[in-house]
């Protein structure tokens, strides 16, 4: 008869697992803030410098008391002088064109 011990640390593993998902989430809202910044319409930068990540790391923002009227009216006929791609709804472009490489780097952080 053969015996053995199988011994896991469970703790330890989740808190890797913990760090990791801490990490990837902070990652990937920097990559979602500068992604958008790269739609959001530009005069001054303002709006731009205005994106902040909050302390969770969960909710990317613009802080700016007009930002809301701009994001919610893509009709508006957005200067293209500093930003030539400016646009309304510039999260939801840029998590369409870059949803897949937001993955990866939530991927990467789990290897």
């Amino acid at each position: 008869m053969i015996q053995f011990k199988v011994k896991s640390e469970v703790r330890g593993i989740e808190r890797k697992l913990e760090r990791a998902r801490e990490r990837a989430q902070r990652r990937l809202s920097m990559q979602v803030l500068k992604d958008s910044n790269y739609y959001i319409p530009k005069d001054t930068g303002a709006l731009e410098t205005s994106g902040i990540i909050d302390s969770t790391d969960r909710e990317v923002s613009w802080n700016m008391n007009y930002a809301k009227r701009l994001y919610w009216n893509p009709q508006f006929n957005f200067s293209k002088d500093v930003n030539p791609n400016a646009r309304g709804l510039w999260f939801e472009e840029a998590k369409a064109q870059k949803f897949n490489s937001w993955m990866q780097v939530v991927k990467d952080e789990y290897k």
